[in-house]
Order: structure tokens, then C-alpha cells, then sequence
């Protein structure tokens, strides 16, 4: 019976570590941002906020935070299971298109002394359940949005950005219909008096076209050129199309990144 034991013995040490690995790397959350409904966040005080796929503003936070799940790292430490609930200080939870939840929420480092457990959040990392499965994860950006960063996030347009919508939409319709399709993340990129007056302005104005929004090409940005005066009302003066901008101007135009 020895000999037998021996020979089990090692081949389960050479494949176990392997089998560990593979276990690992199935448990890495995969998340598309187009698959998510909404994302809310539960404090423990009571305080909530709601991110819904379904608004151009929270959709980019949704997509920050999908990716903040999608880059972390598993943590080799040990998921606490007996914590209790009232005690996690905020918990986020992530609605699927398909009726699936996922949940995040602090991790903590628990120590048992003396019979006595005692529990410590784990500064950076979060634990992550989907589908009854749980897997603890590194995420220094998460962790932060997790328990203070979403109170910070910006409700709707700021008032600048609102005013240039405003404006571009009222110099929007002198252009041809040719360009009908620019409507997306218009800015008004800067405005110049004629002479020094201040009813006589050179405006320059730029959006993207929305055929673009879904991601299979990359987005074409407009130009526009364009005198407004009391006596000559709205004159375009220049239009030009810039092709294929890349991703990071993009977000640009669209205030997704500075």
C-alpha cells in the first residue's frame, strides 16, 4: 500500500498547482459595459446612488468602472465569509441586461486571538460575487470609488457644457444637410470679438459624427468656421472633416478625458 500512496502523492503535487491556476483564471470577472443595465451603490448610513446605461453621462462612469473590474488582479488573500453584512460599509451592485447581479465590496484582514476575531478592511482590494462564485481582487481605483469616489461623480451636464450645446445647435442648422450626421459631443471650441465688439463674434465649433457611437470605425470630427453679427445674423465661413480621429481625441471632444 506504500507503494501506492507515493506515486498519488506526487502526482497530485505536480498537477494541484496547475489545477489552482486554471481555477484562478476562469474566476477573473469578464465584463462587457454593453451588457450592463445599472450599477448602484449602497452605503451603510443609508446613502445610495443609481448609474443607468441609458444616460450618455452615467454611461461613461458605468464603463469606468467595467473597466476598473476588468484590469484588477486576483489577491492571494483569504475571502471572509462569516463577516457580518451590517458591518461592510458600502456595497456596489451591478444589474445585467440578462437579469444577472454581481456584487462588490471591501475586502477585509481577519485576525482570530484568543477566540476573538477581529476584522480590518483591506486598504485596496475588493471582494467580487457573481453567479455564487467569489473572488478577491486588487483594484486601488475601485476600492476608492467603491467607498467615496461615486459621491464625487458630476449629476447631468455642468452649465458650460449645456450652454454649448446650445450654441451649436443654433449654428447647426445653417449647415447643409451634408452634415447632418455631426451631432455628437458638440463643442463650441472658441470664440473671438471682432474689433474688440462684444455683439460681433468669430466662433469655431467642432462634434463628431453619431453613425460613429456604436465603435466598429473610429469617429470623423467636423470644423466650423462661422461669423454671428447683429447686422449678418450666422455666416459659416469654413467647414472641414477631419477623418478617423483616434480614441483618446475622442474622449476629448466628448470630456471623457483631459
Amino acid at each position: 500500500m506504500r507503494k501506492l500512496v507515493i506515486p498519488v502523492m506526487v502526482i497530485f503535487g505536480l498537477f494541484f498547482p496547475m489545477q489552482l491556476l486554471l481555477v484562478k483564471a476562469s474566476i477573473q470577472p469578464e465584463l462587457e459595459k454593453e451588457d450592463v443595465s445599472f450599477i448602484q451603490v449602497n452605503r451603510l448610513n443609508g446613502e445610495t446612488r443609481l448609474f443607468k446605461d441609458n444616460d450618455g453621462y452615467e454611461e461613461v462612469i458605468i464603463g469606468k468602472v467595467v473597466n476598473w473590474i476588468n484590469t484588477s488582479s486576483p489577491s492571494e488573500e483569504a475571502i471572509e465569509l462569516e463577516l457580518n453584512k451590517t458591518s461592510i460599509i458600502s456595497i456596489l451592485k451591478i444589474k445585467m441586461k440578462n437579469a444577472d447581479v454581481a456584487v462588490i465590496e471591501p475586502a477585509y484582514n481577519c485576525v482570530s486571538l484568543n477566540q476573538l476575531k477581529t476584522c480590518t478592511i483591506a486598504d485596496g482590494e475588493v471582494i467580487y460575487t457573481s453567479n455564487n462564485k467569489r473572488v478577491r481582487l486588487k483594484s486601488v481605483e475601485l476600492y476608492d470609488w467603491l467607498l467615496v469616489g461615486w459621491k464625487y461623480e458630476s449629476v447631468g451636464a455642468p452649465k458650460d457644457e449645456l450652454l454649448e450645446e446650445t450654441l451649436y445647435t443654433r449654428y447647426f442648422s445653417y449647415l447643409d444637410e451634408t452634415y447632418s450626421d455631426f451631432i455628437m459631443c458638440p463643442k463650441i471650441d472658441k470664440v473671438e470679438r471682432i474689433d474688440g465688439d462684444t455683439r460681433r463674434h468669430i466662433v469655431h465649433a467642432s462634434a463628431l459624427n453619431y453613425s460613429a457611437h456604436h465603435g466598429d470605425t473610429p469617429f470623423d470630427r467636423i470644423h466650423i468656421t462661422l461669423t454671428d453679427t447683429p447686422e449678418n445674423g450666422v455666416k459659416i465661413n469654413k467647414v472641414t472633416i477631419q477623418k478617423g480621429i483616434s480614441e483618446k481625441e475622442s474622449a476629448i471632444q466628448c470630456r471623457r478625458e483631459s
